[in-house]
């Protein structure tokens, strides 16, 4: 998502208040409305041009100075030209304009800009000088002022002990000239989504030159990475749309979406071939406040998310759910060791499930947001929030630290290295090996006899010797595979079971050698076949009502999405060779008209029933969904499976 570099005051000051604190100068008041303008909608570099030709006639103009220093302060690579900007207009105020409010803002953003150009002492002595002149009743103020400069001493403390680390740009298969930010991989780092703001049919331009974010992927061939594609199928909507989290297996997407009512979390599925429109995540994940970003367990049990709620610590917080029994989400949980009275985000969790990576501007954050760590100790209460360090964090944001099984390998976003192709790229980073066991990715395949739908099985993985499971894994529903991530040195239980099977064990025995020592090694492991205990299975496609399918076994019932259009077809006579009594219209909530074909006990029925849609040539980008999904997207209230 978009997070514009942020200042402790308001970004841009307002515009009247500096127009009449000029007493000797006409601003072209076209020009500078305009330039104000661009400013506001992040055109930062044509807004540079509108005030440059402004102050070649005027060049005493405070307010088109001030302006010119937080365009570039804003811009990549810009603090240089912002400071002197700043310091200008600054000595152009008269005595008590300086300690007016058009002074305090100058001088808050001269403190800022000392803080991205490194000169840290610069910068306290001018927030010193600030809070020297400042009412005393100006209580809040002052408080960021402080505040500023607690955030200088850290920097100061973290630069005397720099990460030491190496950084290598993914490449124009990657990157372009526009934005690229938010990668995700998957565990077996086979699969890249990212989030780009590069040209598309699919995106519309934006003021600020870039055009809306919308979502990419690219496949690792040859220790390489592929030219990456759109991921179309989700670009059913408008505006900005971004990757935050991606399950181990790569086949679960958690997007963000800024709707009417707010920001929301939704989830999109892999069926092998395609994936689904994004679902809106249910309560108590969404809610009607913001939530922006989330993060799962390898098990799938466990989500944290972030919400700015209003029974938070502050600002936008760390949640934390667990699934119930029944598969819902259980209630939300502020996670009080990671948040503090500032904002926290883009909670990342390592694969090993033990070590949460998050950026916050609290804690000793050496300027906006930084990434910190917490590793989750013995009794299962989570550690200090630890500074990753300088040079992996600055004075300005930083987000989106995404870990791998390779214990010193990451995914960054970052603008500030020479290699770019154009703002933000997506890197590598190599860093300082952590004090954490080596994991093993290990990769399975799960089936069951007679064909029968695999939603009820669990794999339960236990160390030998250990009473408690190191986690509970479910194979994907439709292909059987599944990804488990263990600690090395180690020998597990692997129990495969569930309602209607027959169980089944095996060992396994994690070694060294196994571990992620470089960036493409798993180990696959002997395919299952569970038997199933013989039971009455509709596989064959339905045209009954979703309200009288009975899901009581635990079995969803799916249907194949064939087309959404605004409105209904004239005739089903499009759908050619298919069973038009198979053929389902919903009339939902959010004025779309969704059609679908059959309904299927299980989603490998429902994958049978895809390849038949497959087969007209029509419909390539068709996908399962389950019915309990149209039950919700629909106006009448259905009973849900």
């Amino acid at each position: 998502m978009i997070r514009p570099n942020a200042l402790i005051a308001v970004a841009f000051l307002l515009i009247s208040q500096l127009a009449l604190a000029q007493s000797d100068t006409k601003t072209n008041n076209k020009k500078f409305n305009q330039a104000v303008k661009l400013a506001d909608d992040k055109a930062y570099g044509e807004a540079i041009e509108l005030f440059s030709d402004i102050l070649e006639t005027e060049p005493q103009n405070v307010a088109v100075i001030y302006n010119l220093g937080n365009c570039y302060l804003n811009s990549s690579d810009g603090p240089d030209s912002a400071i002197i900007y700043f310091e200008k207009a600054y000595n152009l105020l008269q005595a008590d304009e300086k300690i007016g409010d058009v002074g305090v803002d100058i001088q808050l953003s001269m403190g800022k800009s000392y803080q991205y150009l490194l000169q840290h002492e610069k910068a306290i002595t001018t927030y010193e000088e600030l809070i020297a002149i400042l009412p005393a009743e100006d209580e809040l103020l002052r408080t960021e002022a402080r505040r500023e400069i607690e955030v200088c001493e850290n920097a100061i403390e973290l630069m005397q002990s720099p990460v030491e680390l190496k950084v290598k740009n993914l490449g124009p298969n990657i990157n372009s000239k526009y934005d690229e930010h938010s990668p995700l991989i998957s565990a077996d780092q086979s699969l890249l989504l990212f989030t780009s703001r590069r040209a598309s049919s699919y995106s519309e331009l934006l003021f600020d030159g870039q055009y809306a974010e919308r979502i990419y992927s690219s496949e690792k061939e040859n220790e390489a990475w592929k030219k990456s594609k759109s991921l179309q199928e989700l670009f059913n909507k408008p505006g900005h749309e971004s990757g935050v989290c991606l399950s181990a297996q790569g086949t679960e997407l958690f997007i963000y979406r800024n709707d009417v009512d707010g920001a929301n979390i939704y989830i999109s599925l892999y069926d092998g071939r395609n994936w689904s429109e994004p679902t809106k995540l249910e309560s108590p994940i969404n809610s009607k406040y913001e939530e922006t970003h989330a993060t799962v367990t390898a098990d799938k049990q466990t989500m944290f998310f972030t919400s700015n709620r209003p029974e938070g610590m502050g600002g936008l917080d760390i949640y934390r759910v667990r699934r119930l029994p029944n598969g819902e989400w259980g209630k939300a949980e502020n996670m009080k060791a990671f948040n503090t009275p500032y904002d926290e985000e883009t909670p990342v969790l390592h694969p090993n499930g033990k070590v949460m990576y998050f950026s916050s501007e609290g804690h000793n954050s050496m300027g906006q947001f930084d990434i910190f760590y917490s590793v989750l100790e013995d009794d299962n209460g989570w550690g200090p929030a630890i500074n990753m360090g300088y040079p992996i964090n600055t004075p300005d944001d930083d987000f989106f630290f995404v870990p791998t099984a390779t214990p010193n390998i990451a995914y960054y976003a970052s603008a500030r290295y020479d290699d770019n192709y154009g703002g933000s790229d997506i890197y590598l980073i190599e860093y300082e090996e952590p004090e954490i066991n080596r994991l093993a990715v290990i990769k399975g395949c799960v089936n069951a006899t007679n064909d029968t739908p695999i939603e009820n099985i669990h794999i339960t993985v236990t160390r030998q010797g250990e009473s408690e499971p190191e986690g509970q894994y479910r194979p994907h529903p439709g292909t059987g595979r599944y990804v488990l991530i263990l600690e090395a040195d180690g020998q597990y239980d692997i129990e495969y079971s569930g309602d209607g099977f027959e169980a089944y064990k095996k060992q396994l025995e994690v070694t060294r050698e196994m571990t992620y020592k470089s960036s493409n090694q798993t180990t696959d492991i002997d395919d299952v076949m569970l038997v199933a205990i013989p039971q009455v299975i509709e596989e064959t496609p339905s045209s009954e009502p979703s309200k009288q399918l009975d899901s009581s076994d635990g079995i969803p019932y799916y249907a194949v999405q064939i087309l959404a259009l605004k409105i209904p077809v004239s005739s089903y006579n499009v759908f050619k060779d298919l069973e038009h009594d198979l053929i389902q219209e919903y009339k939902c909530n959010d004025g779309l008209y969704r059609y679908s074909y059959g309904t299927f006990k299980g989603y490998k029925a429902a994958l049978k029933g895809k390849d038949k849609v497959l087969e007209t040539g029509l419909w390539s980008d068709s996908f399962v969904r389950s019915i309990k999904q149209y039950n919700s997207l629909t106006e009448t209230s259905q009973e849900q499976d």
